[in-house]
């Protein structure tokens, strides 16, 4: 499944150096009606930060985990989840930034297409680590990112998360089509067919019976007139996700154009 990561401070809200004060948390410019459409599509949000001012002193890693509910709360709960590294500069691990150890927490919890996700960042460190995952990038000319963007290479440039966010979504708008399944048991489903997945996901509270009419009315319902390719029997073992953003999404290695 599609993700965006995203950097936090400089790219999500202002970075005011050294703070996790709730007082200081200003989200940049009005991302939201973009990550709401993007949930509809089937992407994770997941924020992924260096925090080393834990470890600094400047505040504790609770003061870090009650700043990012409070983004949580203003951003109405639609990021994911939030990947932190608190260590020092000089303390070597994996997970500051540009090294990848966080995005490899969050594969460990998420199923995620990195081929297809995104990373969205201020500075130069955000990029290389999408780079490093295979992952495409977007600099942000907000934060440190118009110092940043001669160090950095990234796929695209973007004047703030906002459109940043928009160039994602417009593009997977050609990619990824949302469908509503109204199920005989009267149980209506919102999710996707992505063109770019090549496998049958669902959420764990959905039945099993339910699996087939799924595909079959989801393939009638799909705008491109899609049909099955094979046997549609051969394709009733989804992988169940309890935490797939949408409650279905249905990729095309079940599907042929007609």
């Amino acid at each position: 499944m599609r993700c965006i990561f995203l950097d936090r401070d400089g790219t999500l809200n202002i970075d005011k150096g050294y703070s996790n004060k709730i007082e200081d948390l200003e989200i940049i410019g009005d991302p939201l009606h973009e990550l709401y459409y993007l949930k509809k599509l089937g992407f994770y949000i997941i924020v992924v930060s260096n925090q080393a001012g834990a470890k600094l002193g400047y505040y504790t890693e609770k003061d870090v985990e009650v700043f990012n509910k409070e983004i949580q709360k203003k951003l109405f709960w639609l990021i994911d989840d939030f990947f932190v590294c608190t260590h020092a500069p000089d303390e070597n691990c994996n997970c500051r930034k540009p090294k990848t150890g966080l995005i490899e927490k969050a594969l460990e919890k998420y199923q995620i297409s990195l081929e297809n996700s995104f990373v969205i960042g201020d500075k130069a460190s955000d990029i290389e680590m999408g780079e490093r995952v295979g992952a495409k990038t977007i600099l942000v000319l907000t934060g440190h990112g118009k110092k940043e963007i001669t160090k950095a290479r990234p796929d695209l440039v973007a004047e703030n998360i906002t459109q940043a966010l928009r160039m994602i979504r417009k593009k997977a708008e050609n990619e990824i089509f949302p469908v509503s399944v109204s199920l005989k048991n009267n149980k209506k489903l919102l999710g996707v067919i992505d063109t770019k997945e090549k496998s049958f996901w669902i959420k764990y509270q959905i039945e099993p019976e339910s699996y087939k009419e799924i595909i079959e009315r989801a393939v009638i319902l799909n705008e491109r007139e899609k049909r099955i390719r094979e046997d549609i029997e051969n394709y009733l073992t989804p992988k169940i996700v309890e935490n797939i953003p949408v409650d279905f999404i249905l990729g095309t290695a079940l599907l042929a154009r007609d």
